[in-house]
């Protein structure tokens, strides 16, 4: 399985919107990556977001470039930027057997689920930034079992999209 990690676009401060959705910055971040990705020729099976809205954001916006429906995104406490990496490994593993999965999350989730794909002990450290996809390759749904594909910033990403 190819899994795909995008940290969400750059949100409001939680002082100008509880909520914290995307900022227009923040949707420039994500709508260009997403344009990458189809350049790129990515398109997951599956694709998952956390309860809050800029994740909901940031996976709507992938989905709208990709030609996925939005009804098709899974919502998931599992992918929380809290929720333990064994709880989002378990989370995976009990999806419908797919291809690719993109996640559109939050750290220190995100950070912590590669991690514990690309080193058995858990400490790699791979540095997310919002927009900026990573892809690990995990033919097990195991710690130790993934390998780090590529890891992609949001400025490469804009380059690779022409903007």
């Amino acid at each position: 399985m190819h899994i795909y990690l995008m940290q969400h676009g750059a949100a409001f401060p939680k002082e100008v919107d509880p909520e914290q959705p995307l900022s227009p910055v923040g949707a420039e971040q994500v709508e260009s990556s997403a344009k990458a990705m189809k350049s790129l020729g990515i398109k997951p099976e599956v694709i998952i977001a956390s309860p809050k809205k800029r994740s909901r954001q940031t996976a709507a916006r992938v989905a709208a470039a990709l030609g996925v429906p939005e009804s098709d995104i899974m919502v998931s406490e599992a992918v929380k930027a809290t929720a333990n990496s064994y709880v989002t490994l378990e989370f995976l593993a009990g999806l419908p057997r797919v291809e690719s999965v993109l996640i559109a999350g939050h750290l220190p989730n995100l950070e912590r689920l590669a991690a514990l794909f690309v080193a058995a002990d858990g400490k790699a450290s791979i540095a997310f930034q919002n927009g900026g996809l990573t892809c690990i390759d995990a033919p097990r749904l195991e710690n130790g079992q993934g390998t780090l594909l590529f890891h992609i910033t949001p400025k490469h990403l804009r380059a690779i999209a022409g903007a």
